[in-house]
């Protein structure tokens, strides 16, 4: 760019996305969020990395994809002008929907395509390119998003260039990017957010409510508020608390669950004192399911781990999943086990109770004061519905996947064909994840009487309504 210079701050909460260096990188948010403008400068963030060619030129080529042309032409092509426009940043063809990034020693294709129609799709499957990057991703076909990787480090050709796709120290430089307003529970999206592949970075923002949502400076005085009005509930949680859609199977038994609040922003360091022991939470059955957890000098209640497993017996889970754990993270540290009440009977096969099992492993092991479905979903809700010096009384390691998708919105009433909704949860897949951290929560909460940890705090517990923490 010959006349002018773009200078671009992102906020706090898309730092992350616009320098990942992930193959795959997504963020979700509210809507007005400046998520579409992090997109576009990750695209001059990538290409100022690509190797220059023979000549000098650092050359590259990214496809940015809608769902229609519609959509390109008034939405997402007018927001990339706004940043770069034609003439001083670069030629835009109208006709090709292209546009040619130049500044410094970069010279970047950016094509814009719409998937109207098969020709469209086979058109986009059809290209070399560099960078890919999906706007509103949730309205994408998966199908879509997965041949698109295929395409993604074609260009430039090794034949061409002499390096290829890399940046100046010879590391791939080929990348794919998405930007969206949350996707409903139970779809693939929601499935690769909330359990994402090593080679996938997912950054969530904070609700356009919430004192966090660092963006708000850049949007007309009372937005978010003027657009609650009139809407419904579940609008007002995908728009503007960026939550997860309701999913159509049924409603999420934690609605206090926020992820902005009560998920950790990175990993969460456990202590080792024989005052703050570890209370692990476990479910039994054919599916065991542990979560991790510790109550911290503040009096917080603190998850670092969510584990489940699917077909195996008491003793393996704890012997092949739960013992590796404990060493690998939490050597020596003190542990007690609360489980659901029905370990307490004898097997057929061996009159042992699963307590037994779990004595004999060297566990100190006590049942949950109860088993019943209300008190252990209450639990839950007391350590969600509190703060703690203004902060979240229940604070949950990013890395509690299972736990976490269980909070979202797995671990749910199910929707019955009169359009009502069960009394009990739905027996899932998050179920037994959600059942085990109940019995923790239980005890946690000083409801156990005979239990290691009682209800003392370090610092006074209050109340927070839900609507603070948006």
């Amino acid at each position: 760019m010959s006349d002018q210079s773009v200078v671009y701050t992102p906020a706090p909460s898309l730092r992350g996305f616009l320098t990942s260096e992930k193959f795959i990188s997504l963020v979700v948010g509210p809507i007005g969020s400046a998520k579409t403008t992090a997109g576009i400068m990750k695209i001059a963030y990538h290409a100022k990395q690509m190797a220059p060619d023979a000549n000098g030129i650092r050359k590259s080529r990214a496809v940015w994809v809608r769902n229609t042309r519609e959509q390109l032409r008034d939405t997402s092509i007018p927001d990339f002008l706004q940043w770069f426009p034609d003439g001083p940043a670069g030629e835009f063809k109208k006709t090709e929907y292209k546009f040619t990034l130049r500044f410094d020693d970069v010279e970047c294709e950016v094509l814009f395509r719409g998937l109207d129609d098969s020709n469209d799709v086979r058109r986009l499957l059809s290209l070399q390119v560099s960078f890919g990057i999906i706007e509103e991703f949730r309205e994408i076909n998966p199908e879509i998003y997965t041949a698109l990787q295929g395409r993604l480090g074609r260009y430039p050709p090794k034949m061409i260039n002499g390096v290829g796709c890399v940046k100046d120290d010879g590391t791939n430089n080929a990348h794919l990017w998405g930007m969206t307003n949350p996707p409903d529970v139970d779809s693939f999206w929601e499935l690769l957010l909330s359990d994402p592949a090593d080679n996938v970075d997912v950054f969530f923002q904070p609700s356009g409510l919430s004192p966090m949502a660092d963006w708000t400076q850049w949007l007309p005085d009372g937005y978010y508020d003027n657009l609650a009005e009139g809407k419904t509930q579940d609008w007002i949680d995908v728009y503007i608390h960026a939550k997860f859609g309701r999913s159509l199977a049924g409603r999420p038994v934690w609605t206090s669950f926020q992820p902005d609040f009560h998920v950790a922003k990175e990993t969460l360091n456990p202590i080792r004192s024989n005052r703050y022991p570890l209370v692990v939470g476990m479910d039994f059955g054919l599916n065991p399911s542990v979560t991790i957890n510790q109550i911290d000098p503040k009096g917080r209640l603190l998850t670092y781990e969510a584990m489940t497993s699917d077909g195996m017996g008491a003793l393996r889970f704890v012997q092949e999943v739960l013992k590796p754990k404990l060493a690998e993270r939490f050597s020596n540290f003190p542990v007690t086990i609360i489980g659901d009440p029905a370990g307490i009977n004898r097997s057929q096969t061996d009159e042992r109770t699963v307590f037994d099992i779990l004595k004999r492993e060297g566990f100190t092991a006590l049942p949950a004061r109860t088993n019943k479905v209300s008190a252990r979903i209450s639990a839950v809700d007391f350590w969600l519905t509190r703060q703690i010096d203004g902060g979240p009384a229940h604070l949950i390691d990013p890395a509690a996947v299972p736990l976490l998708k269980a909070m979202r919105g797995g671990y749910r009433y199910k929707k019955k064909t009169d359009g009502e909704y069960g009394d009990k949860p739905e027996k899932n897949a998050s179920s037994h994840i959600a059942d085990a951290h109940q019995y923790a929560c239980l005890h946690a909460g000083g409801v156990h009487t005979g239990g290691v940890v009682s209800s003392r705090r370090a610092q006074p517990v209050v109340r927070a309504k839900a609507v603070g923490w948006t």
